[in-house]
């Protein structure tokens, strides 16, 4: 490249080299970039307001619906939200740091603590709704009139080409810093709400302001109101101006005067609002147009986004076909109308995404706490989602105070998702601390292997509690007990209640049993007759399991799995017919709605009939292609070449997906090996399917494999990717099966 006749220097053959990279890079990470939309960061994740609250050296993060003083949890651990997930648990007695850097134990006093995350205010959650239903509504756009485009998010001008190792190939191309202007300082600080890099129509940025929807609130007069709106819009009109003339900057070696529309979203207000506010000022109506780039003052309101032509702000996700025709509209006029420009070729396409959304910009999402992410790929996406739901223990504050409270006997019941699992945890292993022998009950098949991952989790919780032992309480010690208490069975229902009779001491014995089921209820009763000190912590999305004059908690709040899954859930017969209560509000923002739902069919070439898609040849493939899509063990397998796997020194990448992240799971008895189990090893996916001899492999994510399981056996695991394959006629099977997804859910529907 250093020879080519028609680079001038060799700092020009050096950013030549360069981009040729970034072009494979994006072609690489976005291989439909010629047919079809693209966002960066694939989803939006919100700042979600948490306090931590500590005790001992220990550490939890609280949801907080407004701002409120700590409340300190006593005794209780941090790290352990991690290994509810898919992470790795450590089975040996001993924790080997090196088995796997997912690997996170209960920290000593000794180990950095959490740190606090940054205060959220109330502007910053307007903020990420109104950029979340602005964002929702252009992909529902793009996905219906197929746009060929890449969006970019709260990309800061400081970004662009700001890696560091990529310094000397950007050092002759135009930069933030290089801008030529009297106010250069100024105008280098800034960001695009939201850029658009369009195949066709050249460049659109949509500055989009949230005020308007706490109005009702204020009441304020309508003149004060409408100068409210104007003084947001100005603000609006000068970021645009500025974001314009950076933009011009930035692109004018690659396309010199490629066309650049200018557009403000206003989420909170309808087109009467804005119309009504700048009709009472007749120069700020001419800015106005300028900025808009119209000479007709009654077009102004068309030209901007607002919220006529979005979802609504309790639903953002909900893009209804009215909204979506008004999205169409609005698009036709602001950005279409004028047709094709002429500038945009493919190769300025590539190069121009290739420049801002490759390895040398950082597209970062907001965070609470250091470092800030670089999310790009869907992958990556998928990733950080999972993390946010499951990488630390997350509450509620009412669940803090039920373990303060910590009465003897306590039935927890709620949805999937509802922290009903990581309150047991929690609550073992406080008993630990104070010196209990810990009793795990698993009451019958389907409990197992939520049961046995407790195990090993309160297990790894003891062992970090034996170190640190210092002239202290000697922690007590961890038994797992699996019983089958089943009606037909009434002997093991007798042989339970026995044993932890025997285990009893002075009157008391510490049990904790998760996804309780059977007789359950005839169990407690018997029990507490023999041992009047019992303390027993119960979970099961079931109420009737619940024994009478038990102290009954509900959670319903989800917790644990974003918006995008949660939906799907509610929708189990066991949820509409009440046999297990709803989900109700959060009371404070989600970390994202999560990556959309994927949805494959057994249908067309290749799919037979006369099998369902667990036995579908066509059905594995076409899975195993989406999985590949995410670069799911893509570190493993191209650690070097990986683009997902890309370090930034501007903002550090998710961990990448393993295969240990996804489950694959179908409902019924399937007599012969699933034929999909198959199709995904020809693929080159290390697969497994699951005997009675796995559930603890399966529960505590040893093995690096995806499985290939009936989600019936797998009640209180959670993974990032969950695919499941669909049965005809059954409206029972999402409570347990779906609900396992913490990030991107797959449907294969017959």
């Amino acid at each position: 490249m250093a020879g080519h006749p028609s680079l001038p220097s060799p700092q020009g053959a050096l950013s030549s080299e360069a981009e040729q990279f970034w072009i494979q890079w994006v072609e690489a990470a976005f291989p439909d970039l010629d047919s079809r939309a693209y966002f960066l960061p694939p989803v939006y994740f919100n700042r979600v307001p948490m306090t931590r609250q500590s005790a001992a050296g220990q550490n939890v993060l609280v949801l907080q619906s407004t701002p409120k003083p700590p409340v300190k949890l006593m005794g209780l651990e941090e790290n352990l939200g991690d290994l509810l997930s898919s992470s790795e648990i450590n089975t040996s007695s001993n924790v080997d740091e090196k088995t796997s850097n997912h690997l996170k134990t209960v920290p000593s006093p000794a180990q950095d603590s959490i740190p606090q995350p940054a205060p959220v205010q109330d502007s910053d959650i307007r903020n990420d709704a109104a950029m979340q239903r602005v964002l929702f509504s252009l992909q529902k756009l793009s996905e219906k009139t197929k746009e060929v485009l890449v969006g970019i998010s709260q990309l800061q001008f400081g970004q662009y080409l700001g890696e560091p190792c990529y310094a000397a190939a950007a050092k002759h191309l135009p930069r933030p810093d290089t801008l030529p202007s009297p106010l250069s300082r100024k105008r280098k600080e800034g960001d695009f709400d939201v850029l658009l890099i369009h195949r066709q129509y050249g460049l659109v940025i949509c500055e989009v302001k949230a005020f308007g929807d706490n109005l009702k609130d204020l009441s304020m007069k309508q003149q004060d109101i409408d100068k409210n709106i104007r003084k947001k819009l100005k603000d609006a009109i000068t970021q645009l101006d500025k974001a314009e003339a950076m933009l011009s900057h930035l692109v004018s070696d690659i396309a010199p005067g490629l066309r650049i529309s200018k557009t403000i979203a206003v989420p909170n207000l309808t087109a009467h609002q804005v119309q009504q506010a700048v009709s009472g000022d007749f120069n700020f109506a001419q800015d106005m147009c300028r900025c808009l780039g119209t000479t007709d003052l009654s077009a102004i309101t068309g030209l901007c986004l607002c919220s006529d032509q979005m979802s609504d702000h309790t639903t953002p996700g909900d893009v209804s076909s009215d909204v979506l025709r008004e999205m169409e509209n609005w698009w036709q006029r602001r950005v279409a109308e004028t047709g094709p420009d002429s500038h945009m070729t493919c190769h300025v396409y590539k190069t121009l995404v290739a420049r801002f959304c490759g390895p040398a910009t950082t597209v970062t999402i907001l965070c609470t706490s250091s470092p800030r992410l670089c999310v790009k790929t869907l992958g990556q996406a998928v990733s950080w989602t999972g993390e946010c739901y499951t990488a630390l223990i997350t509450l509620f504050p009412e669940q803090v105070d039920l373990l303060n409270t910590a009465p003897l006997r306590v039935f927890v019941a709620g949805p999937p998702g509802t922290g009903k699992t990581v309150v047991l945890l929690l609550m073992g292993t406080e008993w630990l601390r104070c010196g209990h022998d810990v009793y795990i009950v698993s009451s019958f098949a389907d409990s197992r292997a939520s049961c046995i991952m407790l195990y090993h989790l309160l297990l790894q919780s003891l062992n970090t509690l034996n170190k640190q032992v210092a002239g202290g309480t000697t922690p007590g010690q961890l038994h797992i007990l699996q019983y089958e208490f089943d009606q037909t069975q009434d002997e093991d229902v007798e042989k339970a209640v026995n044993d932890l009779t025997q285990a009893a001491r002075g009157g008391s014995v510490y049990v904790i049993a998760d996804e309780a089921g059977g007789e359950f209820k005839t169990f407690c009763d018997k029990l507490l007759t023999r041992v009047p000190r019992l303390h027993l912590w119960a979970a099961s999305c079931f109420h009737a399991y619940a024994p009478a004059g038990w102290q009954v908690e509900y959670f319903t709040r989800p917790l644990r799995s974003p918006p995008a899954v949660i939906r799907e859930v509610e929708k189990d017969g066991f949820i509409t017919d009440r046999y297990v209560h709803g989900y109700s509000d959060r009371g404070v923002c989600d970390h994202t709605d999560g990556p959309p739902v994927r949805r494959l069919f057994h249908r067309g070439q290749g799919h037979s009939r006369r099998v369902s898609p667990v036995n579908c040849v066509t059905c594995g493939l076409e899975v195993a292609s989406f999985l590949r899509s995410l670069n799911v063990g893509a570190r493993e397998n191209t650690p070097k070449k990986s683009a997902t796997a890309t370090s930034t020194s501007g903002g550090a990448t998710p961990p990448c997906l393993q295969w240990r992240d996804v489950l694959v799971l179908y409902h019924g008895e399937v007599i012969y090996k699933p034929v999909i189990a198959k199709s995904l090893k020809a693929a080159g996916i290390p697969v497994r399917v699951v005997n009675d001899d796995d559930i603890e492999n399966i529960a505590t994510a040893r093995s690096n494999v995806l499985w290939v399981v009936n989600g019936e056996f797998v009640r209180g695991l959670e993974r990032k990717v969950v695919v499941f394959l669909e049965s005809t006629g059954v409206v029972f099977t999402r409570l347990h099966v779906l609900s396992r997804c913490t990030s991107q859910l797959v449907i294969v529907s017959p």
